[in-house]
């Protein structure tokens, strides 16, 4: 989980092409990208967080973006904002259809609604776009947003980690609190809300919303950085839960390794796991990403997931050369999407 300037700053920047990108010129910024521009990150110019001209975009495509709502989990003491978009095809069918759920929805609906909406009938099915995040009063400037994230995504009350390199990255991260507090804003201690924010979804916010549009019985979750080690956590915790998951530069170090321990426990009392996951993240993190090895941890659980040898599970992942925390996201999503949904069978059951 990244610091409260690095997020902010992926909030307000511009996409930026990496290396990618350098064959190939961007689409102009007030056209929908091309499923090709996202899988060769030729998108920059366009913004990370909920952009109106991208919603505009979407709308002149034909997606229905859906009035906004708030709810609130049992025992939280705010409430997120849900933010819901319908396929171009939603008012002409009756079909039902696959969900895309995504984390850090206040950063990343539109770019992911792009996404899907870009690449529907060449890599992946039309899909119903599900993104919880904060909601527009958390105060940026105070780490209001951070702070909440950093609750909702620890899969335990364990701040740091244990073992090589944790002594370093201690003293960053009690660095960092001791800047907050000095500077009167929310901290990043406030950890463990993972498994109420799992059933919140899983079961609140998706009982709710099935009983208002035809959602098939089949769903991803997408999840970056922080939310990477929230999809990692419900991948272990409850696998069942999604059947595809797209898990960007996870900090699976966070809560001293939990979600090592939480796999390990599955591994014991089953011979299979029926799911589609990707892991992905930028090489450039490894010099760049902090202290939380979000390349290192995200490599091993890939290695010990492989040695499972699951019967039913499609591992993929990614190292994209050259692309840092912020620019590897279009990568991450566009190619965990199409990998997640290469053997998949059609939409709409």
């Amino acid at each position: 989980m990244l610091t409260q300037s690095r997020w902010f700053a992926l909030a307000a920047v511009i996409l930026t092409a990496g290396p990618a990108a350098a064959q190939a010129p961007s689409q102009p910024v007030d056209t929908l990208p091309s499923c090709d521009a996202w899988l060769a990150n030729r998108i920059s110019g366009r913004s990370l967080t909920v952009d109106p001209r991208a919603l505009a975009r979407l709308k002149a495509a034909g997606v229905s973006i859906e009035p906004s709502r708030r709810m609130r989990a049992a025992g939280y003491p705010w409430e997120h904002q849900i933010l819901v978009a319908l396929p171009p095809s939603y008012g002409r069918t009756d079909q039902r259809y696959p969900v895309l759920w995504v984390t850090d929805g206040q950063f990343f609906f539109s770019a992911v609604t792009e996404v899907v909406t870009s690449c529907a009938g060449k890599h992946l099915p039309e899909m119903i776009v599900v993104a919880v995040g904060a909601t527009p009063e958390a105060d940026q400037a105070r780490n209001e947003i951070q702070s909440r994230r950093t609750f909702d995504y620890s899969p335990n009350e364990v701040r740091d980690f244990t073992g090589f390199g944790s002594e370093l990255h201690r003293a960053r991260s009690e660095a960092a609190e001791r800047r907050l507090k000095a500077e009167g804003k929310f901290g990043n201690d406030r950890m463990g809300g993972a498994p109420r924010f799992l059933a919140f979804i899983a079961e609140d916010i998706r009982g709710q919303l099935a009983r208002e549009y035809r959602m098939a019985d089949d769903h991803t979750l997408f999840g970056h950085s922080g939310g990477g080690l929230f999809c990692a956590y419900a991948l272990t915790a409850r696998p069942s839960t999604f059947q595809r998951y797209v898990c960007g530069s996870p900090s699976l170090a966070g809560g001293d390794y939990e979600v090592f321990r939480l796999e390990e426990r599955y591994a014991k009392d089953n011979k299979d796991l029926a799911a589609a996951v990707f892991f992905g993240a930028g090489e450039n993190e490894i010099l760049t990403g902090g202290s939380w090895g979000l390349v290192s941890s995200m490599a091993r659980m890939a290695e010990i997931l492989r040695l499972r040898a699951y019967p039913s599970l499609q591992l993929h992942a990614r190292i994209f050369p050259g692309e840092n925390h912020g620019s590897v996201i279009p990568l991450v999503l566009s190619w965990g999407l199409r990998s997640v949904w290469e053997k998949a069978p059609p939409a709409g059951r």
